[in-house]
Order: C-alpha cells, then sequence, then structure tokens
C-alpha cells in the first residue's frame, strides 16, 4: 500500500481494479483523507475518484541488468546527433535530435526507437530485453515504457486540461490556467508527448557497431 503522502498534482501512476492495470494522472486529494482524483487515460469521464489504496506509482526502483553495462554516454554520442526533420505540429520542419534514456528493461540489449504521433520523425531510444518480439512484447509494454520516458524526461501534456505545453502561453490559458499552462515557458524535448499514440522500431545493432567504429 503506497503512503498517502507519495502521491503530487501531475504524477503517473497506475489504477489497478478489477485485475487490470490502467494509467493515469493524479489531480488533487479526493473528497475523503483516504481517496484521491485522478484523470484515468482512455476515459471520458474524468476526473474520477478512487481509493488510494487501488494506486500507486508508475515507476518502480528496479536492480542492475546487463543493459546498464553499455556505455550509456557512447550511446548518446553516437545515436544523440541532430537530424533535419519534419514536425506534424508546431513547429514545422527544423533540426531535430534523437535522445537515448537511462532507462532500461530486461537485460537492455536491444534498443528501441520510439516515436510519438505528435513528435515524430523524432525519437526516444530506450534499452529493452534481448528476448523481445517485434511486436507483440512491445505492445504489451509500451504504456510502461512511455511511462518510463515521462519520468526521466518530463511531460509535454497539462496534467489538468490535457493542453499541448509546446504551445504558446497565449494560447493554454484559454483552455486551463493552472499553473503549467500559465507559465511563460514552453515545454521543450526531449519532454514526451505521447498523447495520440506512438509507433516504435529497432535500432540495428550492425549500423550502431559501424558508426561506433567510424
Amino acid at each position: 500500500m503506497t503512503d498517502v503522502n507519495d502521491f503530487h498534482h501531475s504524477q503517473r501512476v497506475v489504477l489497478q481494479l478489477h485485475g487490470e492495470r490502467t494509467y493515469a494522472t493524479v489531480v488533487a486529494d479526493g473528497s475523503r483523507p483516504e481517496s484521491i482524483k485522478l484523470n484515468v487515460d482512455g476515459r471520458w469521464q474524468n476526473p474520477q475518484e478512487h481509493w488510494r489504496h487501488n494506486v500507486v506509482p508508475a515507476i518502480a526502483a528496479r536492480d542492475m541488468v546487463i543493459g546498464d553495462l553499455l556505455n550509456l554516454q557512447m550511446l548518446k554520442d553516437v545515436i544523440e546527433q541532430p537530424f533535419l526533420g519534419t514536425l506534424w505540429t508546431h513547429g514545422d520542419s527544423g533540426m531535430l535530435t534523437p535522445y537515448v534514456c537511462e532507462c532500461s528493461f530486461g537485460d537492455g540489449m536491444r534498443l528501441l526507437c520510439i516515436s510519438t504521433i505528435n513528435q515524430r520523425p523524432n525519437y526516444h531510444v530506450v534499452r529493452v530485453d534481448s528476448a523481445w518480439e517485434e511486436n507483440d512484447d512491445v505492445a504489451e509494454n509500451i504504456y510502461d515504457i512511455l511511462a518510463e520516458i515521462e519520468e526521466e524526461c518530463g511531460r509535454a501534456r497539462c496534467g489538468y486540461s490535457g493542453n499541448n505545453l509546446c504551445r504558446p502561453r497565449e494560447e493554454r490559458i484559454q483552455w486551463c490556467q493552472c499553473e503549467e499552462c500559465d507559465d511563460e515557458g514552453e515545454s521543450a524535448w526531449p519532454e514526451i508527448d505521447d498523447e495520440g499514440g506512438c509507433s516504435w522500431g529497432w535500432y540495428r545493432w550492425d549500423v550502431l557497431m559501424r558508426e561506433i567504429g567510424a
């Protein structure tokens, strides 16, 4: 059971109810000390009030895995190279830079590239288990992966309204006047905007080895 003081506004959590796990965002305290208000992913009727004992943080501590032994800085030096791309959102075309995440899944020996609908063709790179199949295992774990990226990089969406925090303040405050939307600054990469979903692919090791040796 998670201590009630562990939750804070905009924190990503997992709602465990009726044998199902659903991701959500903390909105506020509930009407009772033992309850909490959440915006539950994929639900039209939000916010919802749930018992705190059914809610756990989305990110948990993990033990070291073999993928941690890879030189993370080397991966960053090779992969985080600017390229000319065209976004499907505000900003249009320009120079983009991939981001290699510190988080890892399983043995961490495969490099998964995740590109969200709103931020493609830019992408985050996450080390995942070498036994994962092309699609099924990624699809099964995609919400955990996105939650890890968000924990590390931040979220480019308002926890209250879902406003795109990459948009100018003047646009955001028309729909929401919370602290995030009223901030003069704008969200910046590598903060993730996974509203609308994402696609994924693999960074090939032969390409990586060739680039390391270049």
